[in-house]
């Protein structure tokens, strides 16, 4: 019989008291427009409270930085196992780095590769000291040899410090000489100088007489030992530190961060004829091949063939170790992580993926089901935030979430019409013309001016890359490995990407700022000689001190995120008691960050300079959203549409607004209402070039663009 995740009372994000029974070790879904309650539950209610059991399982001395961890807003919660949510921020990041195979390869490079000279190319060794005579008698069997070492200190007294210290010969440039009397004449700063430790024959099977001979060459000479072959002049250089034996260049001994970009000997160590930075350029399904073809299999090697098998398996081959994850696509980034997962091992873990089939389709979606499969039958439970049908349909359970219910359903079907069809064949002039081959590979597209279009193709294809790394360069003047005609003039480039920070959603609509210099203006601030920057978040002064006007403290954990907790000092208020004494039509700049964006435009509505915006988000079907919510808190769709609604409302009719996945897995009604948006800014006179994979936004389009054409 499996285990239930038991939910009881859940309150948070607009939930109404709900109860949910959850079967683990199995794949679930949650559906439902923005701020249905679909995400609180998940996030606010599941991930927080399994951070805060983490929590409350460390010592009081691990716990001591923080004051306390809050509760989830729920009556209570049983069964719940541990949670991981897979939408950690992807910046600073690489590929290997985050699969963990940059260390593991480093420290397989160092056990097994061989190092080479940096100025002759030849081989360098390091040898312990027990491995020296079984060296010297595989090369030189049955032949006596010189044991000797290194003499870098020269000084007036060095002859009879030696016989001192029990040495009795010494050889100068090749030529051994015995130190009788005042000893043979100081050589010069030129000449070899090396201590005669002793003279005898190397046993492969080892003498405790060689092996102290080579420690005591080491003791005085930092780990050098040569061994100079009786009749012959050639010097063995077999010393503790890597050493070259065609020059006897000296190396500081590897460590496995020498092996990171940047690092000179990076490039000097090699494994079956690759170096690391071979190893790093490489694709993950060429890494793959080859290190099938090694004869030695290590614990090592068996991690990183699991992770490049799981990273293959997802259609992530093409993707090197090196590849920067802000670089990566978003179906890209979304298997990444699911094939961390796999790879991981890890169970009786709730992992909870956001968006997850937002940019598949065809035989990618049917490989993210059969991974998601195999997640829940190695004993883990799968949470989809998702409305993609494919993966709706392999869920055991599908929980639809409506204004704070919840309650088994079905996910709406997508419409797909021909729609998109018909638009590709018209022709569509003026447009920006891109044609060459560069980051993209190979490009012969147009982009219409005034228009919608939708840059459509299979995930890895090269959507993202082609607005972040060719058209946004491009309509910022600056040069690319691109050839365009068509260029537009004086156009304003807008870059929607995720919020950053801590700002508002009044901030967020550009209003802060207005909303401050009101207050300002009243009678109350003017007689105490407070401006803008009183009023405002962002500035000291009339903002509460302890939480510099978040509302919350956030106390950093080493290694898992943020604790936020309320702020005692003020209350959630962001102010201090003494700046939300100042009032307009009754209401505190406190208050304001308290109300909706419906009641923001009765209370502003005579002010001409505010009401728009609020309006224009309003008609986004964000009527909803409190003011004095950060934006980093929004879901995708809800934040998207704010910022399409603030640029609905500018003056400028020649923008051009580049949009990377905009549907992200919303709900279809959500989609529709970002879809009504980007029309409205077509409309109006600018140009919006979105990629995306969704129906409904190719269906809506004006001009698709196919990349896998």
């Amino acid at each position: 019989m499996n285990a239930t995740l038991c939910v009881r009372g859940a309150r948070a994000g607009g939930l109404a008291n709900v109860d949910m029974d959850l079967p683990l070790g199995r794949i679930i879904c949650f559906t439902g427009r923005s701020s249905s309650g679909r995400r609180a539950m998940a996030l606010d209610i599941l991930y927080a409270e399994s951070r805060r059991r983490y929590m409350q399982a460390l010592s009081p001395t691990e716990r001591e930085s923080v004051s306390g961890t809050a509760r989830a807003d729920v009556e209570e919660i049983s069964g719940l196992p541990p949670a991981i949510y897979l939408g950690a921020p992807r910046r600073g990041r690489t590929v290997g780095d985050y699969l963990q195979l940059d260390g593991i390869l480093a420290q397989i490079m160092l056990e097994e590769g061989q190092m080479h000279c940096l100025e002759c190319g030849g081989r360098c060794h390091s040898y312990a000291a027990d491995e020296v005579e079984r060296e010297v008698a595989r090369v030189h069997p049955d032949t006596r040899c010189l044991v000797l070492a290194p003499l870098a200190l020269r000084n007036e007294g060095m002859w009879q410090q030696l016989v001192q210290a029990g040495f009795t010969r010494v050889a100068i440039d090749g030529q051994v000489q015995r130190l009788e009397g005042d000893g043979p004449a100081l050589p010069s700063d030129e000449s070899e100088v090396h201590v005669v430790v002793d003279r005898l024959v190397p046993d492969p099977n080892a003498s405790v007489r060689f092996l102290e001979a080579v420690r005591v060459s080491r003791s005085i000479s930092s780990g050098q030992t040569v061994v100079w072959v009786d009749g012959t002049s050639e010097m063995m250089h077999l010393n503790q530190q890597p050493t070259c034996g065609e020059c006897g260049r000296q190396y500081e001994p590897l460590a496995t961060t020498d092996f990171g970009a940047g690092q000179p000997l990076a490039s000097q160590v090699t494994l079956h004829s690759r170096t690391m930075n071979e190893l790093m350029d490489a694709p993950l399904g060429s890494l793959r091949d080859w290190l099938a073809g090694a004869s030695q299999k290590s614990q090592g090697h068996a991690k990183v063939e699991t992770a490049l098998a799981e990273a293959c398996g997802l259609g992530l081959g093409h993707l090197p170790l090196r590849r920067r994850l802000e670089s990566l696509a978003a179906g890209e980034w979304q298997r990444l992580q699911l094939a961390s997962c796999l790879s991981s091992g890890l169970t009786g873990i709730l992992y909870i993926l956001e968006g997850l089939g937002s940019q598949l389709s065809g035989g990618m979606l049917d490989a993210v089901s059969t991974g998601l499969r195999r997640l829940v039958t190695g004993g883990n439970t799968a949470l989809l935030l998702d409305h993609t049908p494919e993966l709706v349909a392999v869920a055991d359970e599908v929980w639809a979430f409506a204004e704070g219910q919840v309650q088994v359903g079905e996910v709406p079907e997508i419409e797909r019409d021909g729609a998109d069809e018909k638009r590709v064949a018209e022709q569509v002039k003026p447009a920006l013309a891109i044609r060459g081959n560069g980051v993209v590979g190979s490009l012969a597209i147009e982009l219409p001016h005034g228009k919608l279009t939708c840059v459509c193709g299979p995930s890895g294809s090269g959507k993202t890359r082609l607005l972040n790394e060719v058209l946004l360069p491009l309509l910022k003047g600056r040069s690319v490995e691109y050839a365009a005609a068509g260029m537009p003039r004086n156009s304003r480039v807008v870059m929607v990407e995720a919020p950053s920070g801590k700002a508002t959603v009044l901030e967020g609509l550009g209003l802060f700022e207005r909303v401050a210099d009101l207050y300002a203006a009243s009678p109350a601030a003017t007689a105490r000689g407070w401006d803008r920057d009183t009023f405002l978040l962002d500035r000291p002064g009339g903002r509460c001190p302890s939480c510099e006007g978040r509302g919350q403290c956030y106390f950093d954990l080493e290694f898992l995120e943020d604790i936020a907790l309320v702020c005692t000092a003020c209350e959630g208020r962001r102010y201090r008691d003494e700046t939300c004494e100042v009032t307009l039509r009754g209401a505190s700049i406190a208050d304001v960050l308290g109300m909706t964006l419906e009641q923001a435009c009765a209370h502003f509505a005579r002010y001409d300079s505010i009401r728009p915006r609020l309006e224009a988000a309003v008609e986004c079907g964000l009527g909803y959203l409190l003011l004095g919510r950060e934006l980093q808190g929004l879901e995708r769709g809800e934040w998207l549409r704010l910022r399409l609604a603030l640029e609905s409302t500018r003056a400028s009719r020649r923008t051009w607004v580049l949009i990377d996945d905009p549907a992200s897995g919303d709900h279809p009604e959500d989609v529709c209402a970002m879809v009504g948006v980007l029309r409205e800014l077509v409309e109006r006179g600018n140009t919006v070039v979105v990629a995306e994979q969704h129906p409904m936004v190719r269906a809506a389009a004006d001009w698709v663009v196919d990349l896998a054409c």
